[in-house]
């Protein structure tokens, strides 16, 4: 999922698995770093604001290991990843177990390829086909519509009906497919004792509706005591009159665990998820939940929708990088491109730096040709990791000039998370440098197969 590691793309270029130390000195430095602080963030990227003194106890691994790899100049830089919007014509409404009979009411906007489902709560069959006897769907008329919309359920996945009624094949109301003969308007459950004291879930999605709940996270990774949330939001054909939210969290076990506040802010609503979470929340992937009642055009709706997020409790970030620099060897080929990234830590943990060096072609389009990551085992206080990018995987395009840093991030190996990515990686650029000044690269079997598919010529 979005919160994995990317920088090395195949176990089998991991190629040069070196320990740091007694390097060349190196040519050409460029001794600014430029700070973190501040940074224009892309869609995408994480920052962490405050740091917690939390030390991790796996994945703590002695020694500083550096890792180089070619990238194929054939693959287009890839986008960050960035929060999806997720959309909702559907709802959910519930009748817990041990209740007592009711009646639950549907709004239904758009009845045309409408579905309607009924899903008892229990594990055992028989007495969730028993329970589903005991409901009864009724249109806004009054009037008994779910024999007909079962029968159309039946046909729509392909089931004689009228034969399973002849050879007295008897199967529950569970599944309703609703079509413009049907009204929109407020439609009824009735939940029998038996279907109340088991407890039922009553699904409705409507694909014909154009009243829809919309929900985008403002990151895909949220920290405890920064601005996360996530806008929520309902479009309509016809202009919507009112409306409610009302907002959920689910921990990464799926258990709910509270509620959130929806504020408006400016012309738009939000989940303030950040409020409702501290550092004592576990990492993970978090679930919210939403549901958006009230009216459009004149009609009623009801709408739920979920989306997902992570969540990190970060103990280190990126204060600065740069110092760029080409490592020479004696004859003067270049044999490395380095590039220092320094940390500010709050705790003990093995931490990993990882980024993609591109280079830019005739077109103007940048091209990745080299990915670099380096782990240490690091306490609190501020520390200094060296991305070195072989010169070999760097020439193996052939693609020259002065190559840019992007995808810089720093990764947490022993809590598994991710706390910092910056896409742009500061726009940080090395030396200028010709290919012909690169050494050339170890031919091993997986660069060799690469050669010989192409994937290195861009039409120089």
């Amino acid at each position: 999922m979005i919160f994995h590691r990317s920088i090395v793309q195949s176990a089998s270029l991991s190629l040069a698995v070196l320990l740091l130390g007694g390097f060349t000195q190196g040519s050409n430095v460029s001794s600014t770093l430029r700070s973190a602080s501040g940074a224009t963030l892309a869609p995408g990227d994480v920052a962490p604001g405050k740091l917690y003194a939390r030390d991790a106890t796996e994945a703590l691994g002695k020694g500083l290991v550096s890792v180089s790899n070619p990238a194929s100049p054939k693959q287009p830089l890839a986008a960050p990843l960035a929060p999806e919007t997720r959309r909702s014509k559907s709802t959910v409404l519930h009748v817990a177990p041990g209740s007592a009979p009711t009646e639950v009411q549907l709004p239904i906007t758009a009845p045309e390829e409408a579905w309607v489902m009924f899903i008892p709560k229990s594990n055992n069959p028989k007495l969730g086909e028993e329970a589903l006897y005991d409901v009864a769907l009724f249109d806004p008329q009054g009037l008994r519509a779910d024999q007909r919309a079962s029968r159309a359920a039946h046909a729509a996945l392909g089931m004689d009906a009228e034969r399973m009624k002849a050879e007295g094949i008897s199967r529950p109301i569970s599944l309703l497919r609703l079509d413009s003969k049907n009204t929109r308007g407020l439609y009824k459950v009735r939940v029998g004792a038996k279907a109340a004291a088991l407890g039922l879930a009553i699904e409705v999605r409507e694909p014909s509706s154009s009243i829809e709940l919309s929900l985008t996270a403002s990151a895909m990774q949220l920290f405890p005591g920064s601005d996360g949330y996530v806008t929520v939001g309902v479009t309509s054909a016809e202009p919507v009159k009112h409306v409610r939210y009302e907002a959920s969290l689910y921990n990464p076990r799926f258990e709910r665990v509270r509620t959130v506040p929806v504020v408006k802010v400016g012309g738009e609503y939000r989940a303030m998820v950040s409020r409702a979470m501290d550092e004592r929340d576990e990492p993970g992937a978090w679930v919210l939940e939403v549901r958006a009642v009230g009216s459009a055009g004149g009609q009623d709706f009801d709408r739920l929708g979920q989306t997902a997020f992570g969540f990190a409790v970060p103990t280190a970030r990126i204060a600065s990088a740069g110092k760029a620099r080409l490592v020479r060897e004696a004859g003067g080929k270049v044999t490395a491109l380095e590039l220092d990234v320094v940390l500010e830590s709050q705790a003990l943990d093995r931490y990993e730096v990882t980024g993609t060096l591109v280079a830019t072609d005739a077109q103007g389009v940048e091209r990745p040709v080299a990915e670099a990551q380096v782990t240490d085992l690091l306490g609190a206080g501020t520390h200094t990791l060296t991305l070195r990018f072989e010169a070999g995987h760097a020439g193996l395009s052939k693609l020259d000039g002065s190559y840019s840093l992007r995808g810089l991030q720093l990764y947490s190996l022993g809590t598994n998370t991710l706390y910092h990515r910056l896409a742009k990686g500061l726009d940080l650029r090395m030396p200028a440098v010709r290919a012909s000044e690169l050494a050339a690269a170890e031919v091993t079997p997986a660069i060799d197969n690469l050669l010989r598919a192409g994937e290195f010529d861009v039409g120089q």
